[in-house]
């Protein structure tokens, strides 16, 4: 089961002065089984950074107007032989109410995102490639809505 974009989300990308990007810590147990979070963070980092998307340092990014980051959460729960598991790509960044123009929060402009079991073997392989495939979609909703002039 995966979630998908709509054109309203992929123009929230547009202008973005670059992310920072964050990982969820995963369960000790997913960790065992050869899921790592530093390994995934700088793929995340690479990824974006070959396809000219600014990733920033902590200092740039509390300065950046909107503060936007890259968020994935992945979650795993370990069943027998195997893993049910949830994976959230999003990018977040400060809004405001329309209504209520001084209160503002850190909102997901963007999302994709899925469900799904695989066996133990093969837990760290399948978080990597869907993450990548996430990742690969926001890159090219990315670049739909800032196109070089």
């Amino acid at each position: 089961m995966s979630k998908g974009t709509t054109h309203y989300t992929k123009d929230t990308l547009s202008g973005l002065p670059g992310m920072i990007v964050i990982i969820e810590d995963v369960k000790a147990d997913a960790l065992a089984a050869g899921l790592n979070v530093h390994e995934i963070r700088d793929e995340c980092e690479r990824k974006l950074t070959a396809a000219g998307i600014p990733v920033l340092e902590e200092a740039q990014w509390r300065l950046a107007e909107g503060r936007p980051w890259l968020y994935v959460s992945i979650n795993t729960m370990h069943y027998l032989t195997s893993y049910f598991f949830s994976i959230d790509v999003q990018l977040k960044q400060d809004v405001t109410l329309k209504r209520e123009p001084s209160s503002g929060t850190s909102a997901a402009t963007w999302e994709m995102g899925s469900i799904g079991f695989v066996d133990t073997p093969h837990l760290a392989s399948k978080i990597r490639e869907s993450v990548g495939n996430y990742l690969d979609n926001f890159i090219a909703d990315y670049a739909a809505v800032n196109q070089p002039s």
